[in-house]
């Protein structure tokens, strides 16, 4: 029989790594086509945030697949720092749209 809770955990992560993987890619083509690196491209709010979201998830589902305490709160702190990553790239970025600041990849 199969255990949902373990299909759950491992769905999770690979959604996650989906997510890095596709915001990865598009910022690499997207900053070849514009002539810049890719690290200023991932700086940028709109792969900024898709990528801590995907790295959030993808290191929640790890913390949830963990066999011993270290290795979950490892996991569950990288997944809270690249949340909240993503959430104070989300919030900058709504504060300078809202002043004129035309931020766009």
């Amino acid at each position: 029989m199969i255990d949902l809770w373990d299909v759950g955990r491992a769905a999770l992560w690979i959604l996650g790594l989906a997510i890095v993987l596709a915001t990865w890619s598009y910022a690499r083509w997207w900053a070849i086509r514009h002539g810049v690196r890719i690290r200023h491209t991932l700086k940028m709010p709109t792969f900024a945030v898709p990528f801590c979201a995907g790295l959030a998830l993808f290191c929640l589902g790890l913390a949830l697949s963990g066999h011993r305490w270290w290795e979950t709160g490892a996991w569950t702190l990288l997944a809270i720092v690249s949340a909240a990553q993503g959430a104070y790239t989300w919030v900058t970025r709504s504060r300078a749209s809202h002043h004129g600041s035309g931020l766009s990849p």
